[in-house]
């Protein structure tokens, strides 16, 4: 499911409700105020679409970003702007650090009102303060919260806004590059645990907030054999110092700095990890944190390529020409130019070590036409297990169930609270079953568009259930509804429909769990994610996507008779759910709402009990010391990456 976002956007509170909210003849209904007329009566109450969606109104800081960057129309900030511009290198930090202190943006509330007036300006000052913090003062901890303070005004301007906003640094002395780069600095220095080096301090936590005794449950959940987790020795194991737990394997991290062709495939980080997509972020940050990471690529077992294409791609002015309605050809010429210069590359079959991140319905296709050619034994870790509906020339999935993992998508922190506290108790619930969507046909290789257009085609199942509305009380459907509407019957219904869209996965899979919803999946080729490590069927029904009217009578018989194996879905529902959570890093504003524990609730043991873990459990059965082309004492560089006689 994909959505065209705006480029300018406010995130600190997606879902946050600022309309009456009604509970009108047995359905909810999300509404504005009704308004009374001249005669005295009442109108009803308009209903909203999600358009009328808080996260979609412009924001006050939009105009200012576009009319006036240089924020000359403030009386501080036009001033102040011109001073720094013009102020020398070494001057520039004790510059920002004085207006940090004298306008009190040490406070969130005072931050939230300046961002309003110059956001770009505000960004500028949190920016320089971490910078300095990590290379200056070497206190990762401290860059991190400097930097934590700048990730929702960062996050709202896609980096393209971003960079027109700061004059490519000529207007502010700021690019969105050097956010980025900064970001993956941070993330990198905070490898924590064993006794340190002597270059540094020791520190306890890395940036996903686990310690030693956490990684050897993590690396301890996977061993050959049963073997206890080794200790790392004084010379170190990639990133892990000597006394840490010692990695099941080590991963080298391709750093965009480093390659001007995936720069422009990484941009945006504190944009794109807001959305369902931000696992292609989130990922990115686990690596860089991890102990497991390595610099020197000769003793990788694995290679990550990091790249936010979900997210750039659904934002159609992000690559000439692209969106998600064809294959990108900007963004294939982009990841060719990343693999033919590397050699790492060059030293497999396909490139069989190396790990793509694909966070959305469109696959491997939509951002890499060419992955067939380029990287067919690459290990994806991917959203879509099936085919999206606008490529309609693309019969063959890019998922291959032997080689690849599926992740779930993102949600974010607030939303996994939030759903938790709207939640209602099973006897307490009003629906017995919930979906709000648009219809959607199947993917073309199925059948014609023309042929399955409405609810009198089987195989499209999201009209089927559509046409429930008006005809069966205990069904909350609809379409086009604000999203809290969505929450809200998320959280009111038994069962929650989880049909195939425009492809087969879909955010609201992982919502019903946190909602205490029980999914009723209506997709015959989707596979959840992690199935190797958790038991899915405990927690989901599955059912034949063409059977609907028999699956409403089944699940009135389960509610009515069947009670406890009802009682017993949910329960193992929030036994797993936690395995498809994507909690914040310290450099996410979310770090707080983690850090204060107010997490604990919905997901107490998140440190090892999440998606993070799910995915590095999952890859330590794929390293093998065998995976290069050619390898022989003496061999040079040369030699390895030599390509073999056959085809692949």
């Amino acid at each position: 499911m994909m959505c065209q976002r705006p480029l300018l956007r406010w995130r600190s509170q997606v879902y946050q409700v600022r309309r009456w909210m009604t509970l009108v003849g047995g359905l909810l209904v999300w509404s504005a105020p009704s308004a009374e007329t001249l005669d005295g009566q009442v109108d009803p109450p308009v209903k909203l679409t999600l358009q009328d969606d808080p996260a979609f109104q412009p924001q006050k800081y939009a105009k200012n970003v576009q009319e006036d960057p240089e924020c000359n129309r403030d009386p501080l900030w036009g001033p102040f702007r011109q001073v720094l511009m013009a102020a020398e290198p070494e001057n520039i930090i004790e510059l920002a650090y004085e207006k940090t202190i004298e306008w009190g943006l040490e406070n969130a509330t005072i931050v939230d009102e300046q961002a309003k007036i110059c956001i770009i300006g505000l960004i500028t000052l949190q920016f320089l303060f971490a910078r300095f913090l990590l290379t200056e003062v070497n206190s990762v901890e401290a860059a991190a919260h400097s930097f934590r303070l700048m990730d929702s005004q960062t996050g709202a301007l896609h980096p393209d806004v971003f960079d027109k906003a700061s004059g490519y640094g000529k207007i502010w002395p700021i690019t969105a590059d050097e956010v980025d780069s900064l970001r993956r600095g941070i993330l990198k220095s905070s490898v924590g645990g064993g006794s340190g080096g002597p270059d540094r301090r020791r520190r306890f936590k890395n940036a996903f907030g686990l310690h030693d005794g956490d990684w050897n449950e993590v690396w301890g959940s996977w061993r050959p054999q049963g073997k206890p987790v080794d200790t790392v020795g004084p010379k170190g194991f990639g990133a892990a110092q000597a006394g840490a737990p010692k990695p099941s394997f080590r991963v080298y991290v391709y750093d965009p700095d480093e390659h001007p062709s995936l720069r422009k495939l990484a941009r945006g980080a504190a944009f794109c990890k807001h959305n369902q997509w931000g696992m292609e972020v989130a990922l990115h940050d686990w690596f860089l944190s991890c102990p497991c990471r390595t610099d020197n690529p000769d003793e990788a077992d694995f290679f990550f390529v990091p790249h936010y294409t979900a997210c750039l791609i659904n934002h159609a002015d992000t690559f000439t020409g692209c969106d998600t309605k064809q294959l990108c050809g900007p963004s294939t010429e982009l990841f060719e130019q990343v693999l033919n210069n590397s050699r790492h590359y060059k030293r497999t079959d396909g490139g069989r070590d190396h790990l793509f991140v694909w966070g959305s319905g469109m696959g491997a296709e939509g951002a890499f036409a060419s992955w067939r050619q380029w990287v067919p034994n690459a290990v994806f870790l991917m959203t879509e297990t099936e085919l999206w509906n606008p490529f309609d020339k693309v019969a063959l999935p890019s998922f291959s169930p032997h080689k690849d993992i599926v992740v779930p998508g993102r949600i974010t922190v607030e939303d996994m609270i939030s759903l938790g506290k709207l939640a209602r108790p099973l006897e307490e619930r009003d629906f017995l079953g919930h979906f709000i969507g648009w219809p959607r046909p199947p993917h073309p290789s199925a059948m014609s568009k023309e042929s399955c257009k409405d609810a009198s085609c089987a195989l499209n199942v999201r009209s089927v259930l559509l046409a429930l509305k008006g005809n069966d009380s205990e069904m909350h459907v609809d379409v086009d509804v604000p999203y809290m509407e969505s929450f809200l019957g998320l959280t009111s219904s038994l069962f929650c429909f989880v049909p195939r869209g425009k492809s087969a996965w879909s955010s609201r899979f992982f919502q019903t769990y946190f909602a205490g919803c029980i999914p009723v999946l209506l997709n015959d080729r989707y596979e959840p994610p992690f199935g190797e490590i958790v038991d899915i069927p405990s927690s989901t029904i599955k059912w034949p996507m063409t059977e609907v009217p028999a699956l409403v009578s089944y699940l009135r018989t389960l509610r009515d008779e069947q009670p406890e194996i009802v009682y017993e879905l949910q329960r193992a529902g929030q036994e797993l759910k936690c395995w498809y959570a994507w909690p914040s890093s310290w450099v996410e504003w979310s770090w707080i709402e983690l850090n204060r524990s107010r997490f604990n609730s919905t997901c107490s043991a998140w440190h090892v009990k999440n998606a993070y873990v799910a995915v590095t459990r999952l890859l330590a059965a794929k390293a093998t010391s065998s995976r290069h082309r050619f390898y022989y004492p003496g061999a040079s560089p040369e030699v390895l990456e030599r390509p073999g006689a056959l085809p692949l």
